[in-house]
């Protein structure tokens, strides 16, 4: 088994990259600025240009990473397929549109959960995804870079 990890930073947060085979297994974000590695893997250069700049991005330009889907249900691969497409940088839902994006209105906090365990935060931006009330709702990496991100990325309710 083939395991590496790269860590690249912006002047709000670092984000380390775990591969594993060749597949994207995780990112862990922090709001602490960890040090910077090189890149490690064929697309490592890339994502340290695209979190360096994240501020300044006018849009999501993730490249197409190979993920590592083990363990995720088919319903949490549905939440964050929807996320992603629906959701683009500048914009923010909440968890019961999302539900209802998913096709189940009613899965506001099964969608919850599929966010609180989301393994690619930034990539499939769970940071988008608010509580009914416009409150921030949760964030594992901490809510305060929860609402960094919602203000580097200018969000504006999903029209």
């Amino acid at each position: 088994m083939n395991m590496t990890a790269e860590t690249f930073a912006n002047d709000w947060f670092s984000a380390t990259f775990h591969w594993r085979d060749g597949l994207l297994t995780a990112i862990d974000l922090s709001g602490d600025r960890r040090p910077s590695t090189p890149p490690r893997s064929p697309f490592g250069a890339e994502l340290a240009r695209i979190v360096a700049d994240y501020g300044r991005l006018e849009e999501d330009v993730w490249p197409e990473l190979p993920m590592n889907w083990d363990g995720l249900s088919a319903f949490s691969v549905l939440v964050l397929d929807n996320l992603r497409r629906h959701v683009p940088r500048g914009t923010f839902t909440t968890y019961g549109q999302l539900a209802a994006m998913c096709g189940s209105p009613r899965a506001a906090r099964a969608v919850g959960s599929v966010m609180a365990r989301n393994p690619w935060p930034l990539l499939y931006p769970c940071h988008r995804v608010l509580a009914a009330n416009l409150g921030l709702g949760g964030f594992g990496p901490g809510l305060p870079l929860k609402q960094t991100l919602l203000t580097l990325e200018k969000a504006r309710p999903l029209e």
